[in-house]
């Protein structure tokens, strides 16, 4: 069976890990498995043929793509115009995307067109039931495997400018909870000089920290990296995974986190007591709080064993989230 597998590309989603890893468990299966998508999204040294297509290439283009290549099966990973495409041409097709994926332009009928999937899986990690107004009846939740990177060790490369890591990731914004870790940074940094905080992502709220770094000095242990950042190369050389945000969002990033055999602290927002194990893990803290973050991370920072022990527990998540069961449940 020939497979195309459509890697979407929005500012908080990108197919291209979950995709390349789809296509190569086919590809090994004996299977022949193709990647499209936007020519900048198809980096050189994937292992896979490849289908570049333009940033603004019509569902028409993208119809006749999909006739001439033979087609027939569809993997779309938040592309919704190859569903479009794969429905005109009746090539079954199977939708993924992480829960409510905030679209870079809406589409319009995404029900009704998702309605015609096979199947439709949504990433996610929550308990309740699925958006009806979003979802069509047949979509289910899974988690969001990734392709776990491994913390191989302590001893870091020379791409951070200090001998200890402290990572975050997710959307810029107020719901972030990025504002209170440079609050508690700004209190730990002076005393943890050999310390440095990389923080991934993008968004509104961008600007106003970039000022609050500034503003207390801490731009030589401190820095803001766009989200298109190789996050997964960044984990498995940082020391402290930190989730700040006020909401359940970006799960998947510290599952990652936890995979690399990271210690994390985080919020305890819906869904964080069943991925951490408080004081065994990592560590929990009040949504929002200064005060119980900074005390969090100063009682990792300065104890290097608990840090390893927490490290190792972490780790065992990734038996709990296996690629494979996640392949075979998408492509069966």
């Amino acid at each position: 069976m020939k497979t195309i597998i459509f890697l979407g590309s929005h500012k908080s989603f990108s197919g291209l890990r979950l995709g390349a890893a789809l296509g190569t468990f086919l590809t090994v299966a004996g299977e022949e498995a193709l990647l499209a998508g936007a020519k900048k999204d198809l980096p050189g040294y994937l292992e896979l043929p490849v289908l570049p297509l333009t940033v603004t290439a019509t569902v028409k283009t993208i119809t006749a793509s999909l006739k001439k290549s033979g087609a027939q099966r569809v993997i779309s990973l938040a592309h919704l115009p190859a569903c479009e495409a794969s429905a005109a041409l009746n090539i079954p097709f199977t939708y993924i995307e992480p829960e409510n994926l905030k679209e870079d332009k809406p589409f319009k009928n995404k029900k009704s067109l998702l309605g015609k999937a096979v199947r439709v899986f949504v990433l996610g990690t929550g308990d309740k039931p699925l958006d009806k107004k979003r979802y069509p009846a047949q979509a289910v939740r899974v988690v969001n495997p990734a392709i776990w990177v491994e913390h191989y060790n302590y001893n870091k490369p020379a791409c951070f400018k200090k001998e200890n890591n402290l990572i975050a990731s997710g959307p810029l914004t107020k719901n972030g909870g990025f504002d209170v870790l440079l609050q508690s940074w700004a209190r730990l940094a002076p005393a943890h000089t050999t310390w440095h905080l990389t923080i991934v992502g993008d968004g509104t709220q961008k600007a106003a920290l970039k000022k609050f770094i500034a503003k207390h000095n801490l731009e030589a242990s401190t820095e803001i990296i766009p989200a298109s950042a190789d996050l997964y190369s960044l984990l498995r050389n940082a020391d402290i995974y930190v989730f700040p945000s006020r909401v359940p969002e970006g799960l998947n990033e510290l599952l990652d986190a936890m995979a690399s055999k990271l210690p994390v602290v985080a919020t305890d927002v819906e869904g964080i007591a069943d991925l951490v194990a408080n004081g065994i893990s990592g560590l929990l803290v009040n949504a929002g709080e200064e005060e119980p973050l900074t005390i969090a991370l100063d009682e990792l920072m300065v104890n290097w064993g608990k840090r390893v022990g927490m490290a190792l527990e972490a780790s065992k998540h990734k038996e709990r989230f296996s690629f494979e069961e996640f392949a075979k449940t998408v492509l069966a």
